[in-house]
């Protein structure tokens, strides 16, 4: 962890340079302000760089009658942008299909005695839909129902490439 910690005021206290260490892959600054009225602030302005990035991706700035109430709601500000950064990513990534889940080590020794069901709901479809479906997905095959006859069919992609429709039969 690299925090780098800049100080152009009189001195901040050690409880506070404690408290902005504890800050992963950050730059804090904390500079003084004076009003004309002749009264000082403490501006504290943090940094946070994610994922090796050069420009910051989290930033706060905020001013405190001191450098610890500066810094505490500088952090408060970067609490919520992590919540919400964090937020953001997770809700990006697309759950897996139970047919793309990749084994896990040793699953392959202890086979249970009953394989898994997956449950699909079908919807009726012609079979250009069906194809169209198939090659959007990436799947091998794709169970449909086909909307004149009404029974389940599923369309296959081969090896050569070409599509194969296959019509259960019950017999």
């Amino acid at each position: 962890m690299k925090v780098v910690l800049h100080d152009r005021t009189d001195g901040v206290g050690q409880e506070v340079r404690e408290t902005a260490e504890k800050v992963a892959d950050a730059d804090v600054d904390f500079s003084e302000e004076r009003k004309r009225s002749g009264l000082a602030t403490i501006v504290c302005r943090i940094n946070v760089h994610l994922d090796g990035r050069r420009t910051p991706v989290l930033s706060a700035h905020e001013r405190g009658a001191d450098a610890m109430s500066a810094l505490d709601l500088a952090l408060d500000k970067i609490d919520r942008q992590v919540v919400k950064y964090k937020d953001k990513v997770t809700h990006r990534k697309k759950a897996l299909s139970p047919l793309r889940v990749p084994q896990e080590d040793g699953a392959g020794e202890a086979r249970s005695p009953e394989p898994e069901r997956i449950r699909m709901k079908l919807r009726p479809m012609s079979i250009a839909e069906a194809v169209a479906e198939l090659d959007a997905d990436g799947q091998a095959f794709y169970v449909f129902l086909d909307e004149d006859s009404g029974a389940i069919e599923i369309v296959a992609r081969r090896a050569d490439g070409t599509v194969a429709v296959i019509e259960p039969i019950v017999t």
